[in-house]
Order: C-alpha cells, then structure tokens, then sequence
C-alpha cells in the first residue's frame, strides 16, 4: 500500500482567446503509485476570475494574469476592490 510521499504535478497554461485571459490547468499525482489527487474546496465549472475544478475533480483550474495587469490581492483587500472590478 503506497503511502504517496512523492508527488508529481503538472501545469499548462492556457490563452482564452476570446477573453484575452489566461488559466493555468494543474494536475497532481503520486510519483509512487500514479495514483491521481483530487482537489478539494473548488466548484466544479469555469471560473475566469478565480478558482474551479473539473467535474471529477482532478483538474484546478486558476484564473492567472501577467504581473502588475490587475490588482494582486492585497491591493484588492487594502482598497476595497471586489474581483468584478
């Protein structure tokens, strides 16, 4: 029985051309076994502006931009902006 102390974690990046906005897919495994992680605390569906998770929850995807293009969080919590803004 593995008790998955090594992990493997992949990430691609994506450019929603529509929107002109990026996501970044996020998958984790045990380098063990290869027994996929689920992850936990995210709706399933699209998030663009924050955080959500494939329907078998085996994909994060996060919502991600270049540096300085929008507010980071702590900019957003010191100045009262929501993330609609």
């Amino acid at each position: 029985m593995c008790e998955h102390h090594n992990f493997s974690a992949n990430v691609n990046v994506v450019r929603l051309e529509d929107t002109k906005q990026f996501m970044a897919e996020i998958t984790v495994k045990c380098a063990e076994c290869g027994k996929p992680f689920q992850f936990l605390g995210l709706s399933p569906g699209l998030d663009t502006g924050g955080a959500s998770v494939s329907v078998d929850g085996l994909e994060a995807q996060i919502a991600i931009c270049p540096e300085g293009s929008k507010p980071n969080p702590f900019q957003r919590m010191a100045f009262g902006i929501t993330r609609t803004q």
